[in-house]
């Protein structure tokens, strides 16, 4: 086995951070999250540069009947009319306070219609500048946090205050060092708690913190404290979750019961979304026999156990659940529904112009979003106001 890059290499950690992209992303179309209960000038109306970056949307995130987020790999749109018109408010760093080079993508975490976290990731960026807004994206606030902007894969907040940072060091065959940042400021500061390397993976303080091992797809807190970490670790054959209760600072491997005749399945789990104290649901992927599945795990006692549910054909590859019950999901034409928490689902086929979906949003069980890719490789956003019978194309 290679040892894992450092900071100095930029050719793996550039490849880490591809790998971190296209799961960050899976994770947003897996789950759809939702919103949670520099320069001050309003920002300018929809231009035709706008337009066509619109069209390049990687994720949707309504936060109301109006109001709204999405992401495109180098900036961040809002909308304040359901999703009709979208205006950038990416923010702009200050001349000289960066390296000069164009952004190379970004990290975004929203949580609701005024507050947003944005990462500007740069190629040869030693510090990674973290912006912050509370209005809506029409005024930013600045913090440098000194982890390599190019392995920076995950922000994810609680609230106004807490929240966290993912950042990949590097990788080698079915392993991956990271680190973790925290915040209780919302930004203001961060501080590292945790990191893991290919020599820490030889010795007793990897019983402490996540393991090198194996590939990590994301974190997940619901609370200040407790909180998971999810990934794969191919050849092993086992589920690959982690669970923390000191806010990050030490994890310890959770057990994931198989769904029956999977038990030398390869398994691969994404970060879970919680609904209350209680109730959550955790994405796995399970692959066994030449046949790859998609279930959805609930939990009812704070995730101390999870249930697995139906399981759903590989194919889909988006969902959006507005409650731990209710929920949809897709494999681009087709659309499943579940009641249940995803012990069962139903099929519906709804008419053209659904096709070609590729994340789903749903507000409530009746009102929801689908964000559609068609050729040559242009966005477009879909509404629905009857549960998914029915869509009309918003731009």
């Amino acid at each position: 086995m290679r040892e894992a890059a450092g900071y100095g290499d930029v050719r793996r950690q550039r490849q880490a951070a591809s790998k971190w992209l296209a799961l960050a992303t899976l994770f947003l179309l897996a789950l759809g999250s939702g919103c949670l209960p520099l320069g001050s000038a309003p920002p300018p109306p929809t231009s035709p540069a706008l337009s066509a970056a619109a069209q390049q949307m990687q994720a949707l995130q309504m936060c109301d009947e109006r109001r709204g987020w999405a992401s495109t790999q180098r900036s961040v749109l809002r909308t304040t009319d359901g999703g009709v018109h979208w205006h950038d408010v990416t923010p702009q760093p200050e001349a000289g306070s960066v390296p000069q080079e164009p952004v190379e993508r970004i990290v975004a975490a929203y949580l609701n219609a005024q507050t947003a976290w944005v990462a500007l990731i740069f190629q040869d960026g030693p510090t990674t500048p973290v912006y912050r807004t509370s209005d809506g994206g029409q005024s930013w606030q600045r913090t440098d946090v000194p982890a390599p902007g190019i392995g920076v894969v995950q922000l994810t907040f609680i609230d106004a205050l807490h929240g966290w940072l993912l950042v990949n060091l590097g990788m080698a065959t079915n392993a991956e060092a990271v680190a973790i940042w925290r915040t209780s400021d919302g930004g203001g500061h961060w501080q590292r708690i945790m990191q893991v390397s290919a020599a820490q993976g030889r010795t007793a303080q990897s019983l402490t913190t996540l393991p090198y091992s194996g590939n990590k797809s994301g974190l997940a807190f619901i609370d200040t404290t407790t909180g998971w970490a999810t990934g794969s670790e191919p050849g092993l054959k086992r589920a690959w979750l982690y669970v923390t209760h000191d806010g990050g600072q030490s994890w310890q491997p959770q057990s994931l019961p198989l769904p029956t005749g999977s038990e030398k399945a390869q398994i691969a789990t994404l970060p879970p979304r919680f609904f209350s104290s209680r109730d959550g649901l955790l994405p796995v992927n399970v692959y066994a026999a030449g046949k790859a599945s998609l279930y959805f795990y609930t939990t009812h006692d704070g995730g101390k156990t999870w249930r697995a549910g139906a399981a759903l054909p590989a194919a889909v590859i988006a969902s959006s659940f507005v409650s731990a019950n209710v929920g949809y999901a897709t494999d681009r034409t087709t659309l499943y529904v579940t009641h249940d928490g995803g012990q069962h689902w139903s099929q519906q086929l709804p008419a053209r112009p659904f096709s070609d979906v590729i994340q789903l949003d749903f507000l409530t069980a009746s009102t929801g979003w689908a964000l559609c890719l068609a050729p040559p490789a242009k966005t477009h956003i879909l509404k629905t106001s009857d549960g998914g019978q029915s869509w009309q194309q918003l731009n």
